[in-house]
C-alpha cells in the first residue's frame, strides 16, 4: 500500500522563496518579518529544549544533595545561569509548576535577591519571583 502524506491547507504554506517573486517593497518587508518570526521561534524552541535538558541533568545529579554550594556549583546549573535573561521565562514556568532550588539561578542571573524581613523558604522565594516576573519588574 502506498504511503501518502497529507499536506496542510494551502493557507498555511508560503511558496515564495526568492526576491524575484516580489513586486513591491511591502511584500519584501512582510517576508523579512516572517523570517524574523521564524528565527525567533526556532531560537525559542532551541533554548527551551536546552534549558529542559540541562534542568533534567541538574536535577538528576543533585536530587539528594542538601549542600547549597554543591547544588549551585553543578556544571548544568552553571550552564543554565550562563543562558542569562533568556532562561528567565523557562525558570519562571518551572517555578510556577513546582517550587525548586532552581530559584537561586534567578538571583545569579539578575544579580538581585528577594528582600524580606524574615527568612524565606524556597517556596516563598519561588512565589515572590513569579509575582515579580508577572508584574513586569524582571524580564
Amino acid at each position: 500500500m502506498p504511503f501518502f502524506i497529507q499536506q496542510p491547507p494551502s493557507q498555511y504554506i508560503e511558496f515564495i522563496r526568492t526576491d524575484s517573486f516580489f513586486d513591491s517593497q511591502n511584500q519584501k518587508e512582510r517576508r523579512s518579518k516572517n523570517l524574523n518570526l521564524d528565527k525567533d521561534l526556532i531560537e525559542h524552541v532551541y533554548l527551551k529544549e536546552r534549558f529542559l535538558s540541562l534542568k533534567k541533568l541538574w536535577e538528576a545529579k543533585t536530587m539528594f544533595t542538601s549542600s547549597i554550594s554543591n547544588i549551585i556549583e553543578d556544571p548544568n546549573f552553571k550552564k543554565i545561569v550562563q543562558m542569562g535573561n533568556k532562561a528567565i521565562p523557562f525558570i519562571i514556568d518551572e517555578l510556577e509548576k513546582k517550587p525548586s532550588t532552581l530559584v537561586w539561578a534567578l538571583n545569579l542571573i539578575t544579580n538581585a535577591t528577594i528582600k524580606s524581613n524574615s527568612r524565606l523558604t524556597v517556596s516563598d522565594a519561588c512565589n515572590a519571583w513569579v509575582k515579580l516576573y508577572k508584574s513586569g519588574k524582571i524580564s
